[in-house]
């Protein structure tokens, strides 16, 4: 046993009860829509371009909610993510954000690249974004597969090449969900990147939820998640041009944690981590399932007031010792896994990554 990992995992445990009780708001998902221009295999809301979006917050109220918090907490220790649905789609998500900078707040966008344009860019370095994630998943077939579009890829790839020529960002990185189609590709996709200029590089595996529910070619398996992170972890120790790392997907055991991850994994979903979902309510992240994370709407209640009353659901984990977790001898440096991997009606895990990456050992 590692017996100095184990000794940096109880400082990291400290941390993290530390930092449940004074609960620091420091990253705050805005899901500024639920509409997208394409209709990804994977989604795990089911976005697409035909959705009638009823209740979506308008200019005025997403800028007074951001207004109320910027009053409450110290904006300048808060980034905002803003994520979709395709953020692109929303016609005012740069005077939005542009309100947002001049509030001290940071920000930073997940999008699938294929609305990127020099018009798009001239936007984004008027409203100050700092960081930009961009998801491009293997290479040609693959992704286009995945974003069930035939030019996907040349879109994405076009977005990617005018942000890096704009140098405008801080952070250009790229995300790569990991199936079975692509993982035999790694290499070839690490060159792409490479060679397209961009220095961080995230990939991470699919859960089963949404429109992946029950998909056998988007789930690896235990052997299949085993290769990915030996890749990442062969990489990391390379130490080239271009940064990997993997999603914050879970607690993997001492053979990958600290190893595939600059930290160690802890699930910061209402107790770093907040949300604004696209019609106001206020969550703990948008991967959870909206009936459990709802805390209340930011239409009816003033974000400090839910933040410092609520989220008890979240920052409480001891509930969820039970089943598999019960008597599990990682439960002090997990805590029942990330939360969005949760069951909450069944009160019990839908996948316990350790457990899978040890299946076969």
């Amino acid at each position: 046993m590692n017996v100095l990992k184990i000794g940096k995992l109880k400082l990291w445990e400290k941390y993290c009860e530390e930092q449940r009780k004074i609960h620091p708001l420091t990253y705050l998902f805005w899901e500024c829509t639920l509409r997208c221009n394409l209709r990804c295999n994977h989604c795990g809301s089911s976005c697409s371009s035909d959705q009638n979006i009823q209740d979506e917050l308008s200019t005025e109220e997403i800028i007074k909610a951001f207004q109320s918090i910027a009053n409450d907490f110290n904006p300048k220790k808060i980034t905002i993510g803003v994520t979709g649905g395709e953020p692109l789609l929303r016609k005012d998500l740069f005077e939005v954000m542009e309100h947002a900078t001049n509030m001290g707040f940071s920000w930073g966008m997940v999008t699938n690249g294929t609305l990127i344009s020099t018009d798009i860019i001239e936007k984004m370095k008027k409203a100050q974004l700092s960081t930009i994630s961009i998801s491009l998943d293997g290479l040609e077939e693959s992704h286009n597969w995945l974003r069930c579009n035939d030019n996907a890829f040349k879109n994405t790839v076009n977005g990617i090449k005018l942000l890096v020529n704009s140098k405008d960002s801080e952070l250009i990185e790229i995300i790569t969900c990991v199936t079975k189609k692509n993982l035999k590709d790694l290499d070839e996709i690490y060159n792409l990147i490479n060679d397209l200029g961009i220095t961080h590089w995230r990939l991470g595996t699919i859960f089963s939820m949404g429109r992946a529910e029950n998909n056998s070619e988007l789930i690896l398996n235990s052997k299949e998640v085993n290769y990915l992170l030996e890749y990442i972890k062969k990489k990391r120790k390379e130490k080239g041009n271009l940064a990997i790392s993997f999603s914050d997907e879970g607690f993997l055991g001492l053979e990958y944690e600290g190893e595939v991850r600059d930290q160690f994994f802890y699930c910061w979903a209402g107790i770093k981590i907040g949300s604004i979902l696209y019609n106001g309510d206020i969550a703990a992240c948008p991967d959870i399932p909206r009936e459990y994370s709802k805390q209340g709407n930011i239409r009816e209640d003033r974000f400090l007031d839910v933040w410092n009353n609520k989220y008890q659901l979240f920052r409480d984990r001891s509930q969820r010792k039970q089943g598999e977790c019960k008597n599990c001898p990682w439960w002090e440096f997990c805590e029942g896994n990330s939360l969005h991997l949760w069951n909450f009606p069944k009160k019990e895990l839908r996948l316990c990554n350790y457990n899978l990456i040890n299946k076969e050992k």
